[in-house]
């Protein structure tokens, strides 16, 4: 699954070039233009070097001027003092004291150096050397550990440590070169490459770790931060230098961390919170914040703009207006996001922290999604859909609703197009079923819909009920559909009885009318999460996966069939004795439809002992067996289903997780965040004595009766995205005390409760009422 919009291409030198008002000095060859490079910086390292020594005091952009004004060349510096540094003239100015620094390597930066600092002079000419070009700055805090240089040669840990020297005990005077020092080695990292080194990464590495880096303005910018310029510098590099920067990023500074945990269980409350072992204080998890700080400024900064704009100011407690990536003000979101891209790309390849590290907060509170979603599917604009990475699962599913409603509207819209030329055609998906053969009317009536009915909004029907549905009825339809559809006797899926997971019943030649069921089956469970509805089914992560396109592993062996998992692993352990008693080969037996068989994991398999050797590539065939090739034209079948109603939808840009938590909602009844949403109606409010009997008796319910009473009031016993707090739920008062059982709109989870007298009578009422809820009356 791709979540990231494509890669930027880098600009053309002569572009980069033509930002700067002065071009490198070209040469005739490689060779010349690496050794014009290097005795550039080493011309710089001497000046610098002469000027601590002599204790002058001058600054990096003191000694620029000085510079130019002795030759000739005066430059004069923006507001910012964002120049870039006459590099020309520094080469010229320090032929004169070369002779007396021959061979001297005070341009490389160390943590040492910037300990053994005394004077505030000093530091301004330190600083001033080594923020004189990417170049010099490239070389600085190398990497002494051997084992550490391997991943990464700057030493971030000493980087980390020279920032907060600086920034602790220096004048305004230093913070203030510092940053215009930065601004200028940003300017230069497009410039001109450094051909001395493998790549100019190291420079941005040291760059990024400035605690400050995100609060430098710079004129030059769209969005006005120096921010923006850097990772358009990153965006802009070819796409090796742009992967070692990723490896840098990620490379272990010697620092204490958490632990990644990088498989977050969906039991939640659905929003897949983020922990303290999620990895947020690994070097990764690190570098993934100052992205994401910035973006959260940016945005609750438009948010507020967007209000003020409304209403002509921001109350403190005001709720702040959404904001869609294409009406702000600048363009420096989409840069920085691009960044988090590459880093999110490198993550789901090397699963270095949990992914819910990508979530931002802000752009997940603030986004204009009803904007936002129709500019995603047009082409040359921007969107917030287009970084799928930021968005929680709360927003994908609210997305991926806003979706259906567009699809739906549109097809209503055609179908009284199409009534004024071709004859009446109903507007929506109606499926008119009998209970006691719901699933053979379903699949028979889905079989003869055209792809665009199956885009109407669905309405169902119970041959025999009085009835509209408006949501409730469809809820209950799919809720006896599935259960009947997982069931032993249709055979298509078979439980494991440790897991509770469902799997393709293994079936080595499946009829054609069995592969129909399938492929109607994933069709159905298509038609639920296009129509907003939560099933309460139990497939693995693997079905998650493979419908996304991603590979499955032996982690989701082990959820799907921890015995089998535990004894695959326990190969590992056995000594070549033991795996020669065991007298194993390449062979799997499993039970087709009551008949034992074999199949070979690999060619001439029967033949092919299991060795000390060749165990692992068993243990990978036998799980690629599971998944795959046990249940190729199963699957396939099922994936066609579900992608004839979810393949073009948001649904593609969800991770396997998301996905699960779209299909079957979470399972966390926290009934007090209910409680804290209800709305009432009709006289009640929280205070009153009978709801206050309510949510007590509610409160020493067991979890089967909380579900049960779930499936009265909505028709589902499933809890959305985001925990009960999102169930839009309603009591209403029905009359004084009497002996009337509560009653509901499933439509509109709304439950209607008389105004009984004591709980007593209130508990024996709803008890009665909720152990009868299946079927419909007046809805």
């Amino acid at each position: 699954m791709t979540d990231s919009p494509g890669s930027s291409r880098k600009r053309p030198r002569s572009e980069r070039q033509s930002r700067h008002s002065e071009a490198p000095p070209s040469s005739s060859s490689p060779s010349a233009h690496a050794m014009t490079t290097r005795s550039r910086s080493q011309s710089i390292a001497q000046l610098a070097t002469k000027a601590a020594k002599t204790g002058s005091g001058l600054s990096a952009g003191e000694q620029q001027r000085k510079t130019a004004e002795r030759t000739g060349k005066s430059r004069q510096p923006n507001e910012d003092m964002c120049t870039i540094p006459d590099k020309k003239a520094y080469v010229k100015d320090s032929e004169s004291v070369s002779n007396d620094l021959e061979g001297a390597d005070d341009d490389v930066l160390t943590l040492r150096a910037i300990k053994s600092l005394a004077s505030e002079d000093g530091m301004l000419a330190k600083l001033g050397l080594v923020f004189s070009d990417p170049c010099t700055l490239a070389r600085s805090f190398p990497q002494t550990d051997t084992s550490l240089a391997k991943a990464c040669p700057v030493d971030a840990s000493a980087v980390r440590k020279a920032y907060e020297i600086i920034l602790g005990r220096s004048s305004v005077r230093v913070l203030e070169e510092l940053r215009v020092l930065t601004v200028n080695a940003v300017s230069m990292l497009n410039w001109e490459p450094c051909d001395e080194h493998n790549n100019q990464m190291n420079a941005v590495l040291i760059l990024l770790m400035n605690p400050l880096i995100t609060e430098y303005k710079s004129s030059g910018s769209s969005s006005g931060y120096l921010f923006t310029d850097l990772c358009n510098a990153i965006i802009a590099q070819p796409s090796a230098q742009r992967t070692t920067l990723m490896h840098y990023l990620a490379a272990d500074d010697g620092l204490p961390s958490d632990s990644a945990d990088t498989d977050v269980s969906v039991a939640g409350a659905g929003s897949l919170p983020r922990s303290e072992t999620d990895g947020r204080s690994t070097p990764f998890g690190r570098h993934i914040g100052i992205f994401q700080s910035y973006i959260t400024r940016e945005m609750v900064k438009a948010a507020r703009r967007t209000q003020a704009a409304a209403n002509g100011s921001v109350a403190a407690d005001q709720t702040l207006q959404k904001v869609s990536l294409n009406a702000l003000s600048s363009c420096s979101l989409p840069a920085v996001a691009q960044c988090l891209a590459l880093m999110n790309s490198h993550n789901n390849a090397h699963n270095i922290v949990s992914y819910s590290l990508f979530y931002n907060d802000a752009v997940n509170e603030h986004i204009d999604i009803k904007d936002d979603v129709p500019r995603f599917r047009m082409p040359d604009s921007v969107s917030f859909c287009s970084y799928p990475f930021l968005l929680s699962p709360n927003t994908k599913s609210e997305i991926i609703r806003i979706e259906s409603v567009i699809l739906m509207r549109t097809e209503l819209q055609d179908s009284f197009f199409r009534a004024m030329f071709s004859g009446v055609t109903c507007p929506y998906l109606v499926l008119e079923v009998r209970r006691d053969s719901l699933v053979r009317d379903t699949l028979y009536q889905l079989d003869l819909k055209l792809s665009q009915d199956l885009r109407k909004q669905l309405k169902v029907r119970f041959v025999g009920e009085e009835g509209v549905d408006e949501g409730g009825v469809q809820k209950e339809f799919f809720q006896l559909i599935v259960r009947d559809v997982f069931a032993p006797k249709y055979g298509i899926f078979k439980a494991n009885d440790e897991s509770q997971y469902h799997w393709f019943s293994h079936q080595s030649d499946p009829s054609k009318d069995a592969l129909e069921e399938i492929r109607l089956t994933g069709q159905l469970i298509g038609l639920a999460v296009y129509n907003a509805v939560i099933l309460d089914i139990h497939l693995p992560p693997a079905m998650y996966k493979k419908l996304l396109g991603m590979p499955t592993t032996r982690d989701d062996l082990r959820e799907i069939d921890p015995t089998l998992h535990h004894g695959l692993m326990q190969l590992l352990r056995m000594s070549a004795d033991e795996l020669e008693f065991l007298d194993r080969t390449f062979e799997v037996e499993y039970d087709n439809v009551g008949e034992l068989r074999t199949f070979e994991l690999i060619p001439n398999g029967a033949q092919t002992r299991l060795t000390v050797d060749n165990r692992e590539e068993f243990i990978d065939k036998y799980v690629d067996f599971v998944f795959n090739r046990s249940c190729d034209r199963q699957f396939l079948a099922f994936k066609s289903g579900f992608d004839r109603i979810c393949g073009p939808s948001y649904v593609r840009f969800m991770r396997p997780r998301e996905l699960e938590l779209l299909v079957c909602g979470c399972s966390d009844l926290d009934f007090g965040a209910l409680e804290g949403s209800t709305i009432y109606d009709g006289g009640y409010t929280r205070d009153t004595k009978v709801i206050q009997f309510f949510w007590e008796v509610v409160r020493g319910f067991t979890d089967e009766l909380k579900r049960k009473l779930l499936f009265f009031a909505t028709s589902s016993d499933r809890v959305p995205i985001g925990g009960l707090s999102k169930l839009h739920f309603v009591i209403a008062k029905n009359g004084g005390d009497s002996d009337r059982l509560p009653t509901s709109h499933t439509c509109f989870n709304v439950l209607l409760l008389p105004e009984y007298s004591n709980i007593d009578k209130l508990r024996e009422r709803l008890l009665t009422a909720i152990h009868n809820s299946e079927g419909f009356g007046m809805i």
